[in-house]
């Protein structure tokens, strides 16, 4: 093999990767595209929107609760530490607690 013939299969390979790489950027932006006015169409059948329902008014607030006792804030802030300690303080992760009534 001459080295104008490694140039050329060289060259060759470029183009071919590049132009391949080319029409994956152009599928994804079609895909995109697509998604988009998919996205936004209306379903087939759907006539005029329905009329608004009347506002409801926001529920009351709950009565104010009873402070939260030591040793549950003393298990809250363990399990915390816990978590922190296992899940190195992710981003996105989190703790719900729910406050429940206690059991009879």
């Amino acid at each position: 093999m001459t080295a104008a013939e490694a140039w050329t299969v060289t060259g060759l390979g470029m183009a071919v990767t590049f132009l391949g790489l080319a029409i994956c950027i152009g599928f994804i932006r079609l895909f995109g595209v697509l998604a988009r006015h998919v996205g936004e169409a209306e379903p087939h059948g759907a006539g005029a929107p329905p009329a608004a329902a009347p506002a409801v008014a926001a529920p009351p607030p709950p009565p104010p609760a009873e402070p939260v006792p030591a040793p549950v804030l003393a298990v809250i802030a363990t399990v915390l530490d816990i978590e922190r300690a296992l899940y190195m303080n992710r981003p996105g992760s989190r703790v719900t607690i729910r406050r429940t009534a206690p059991r009879p």
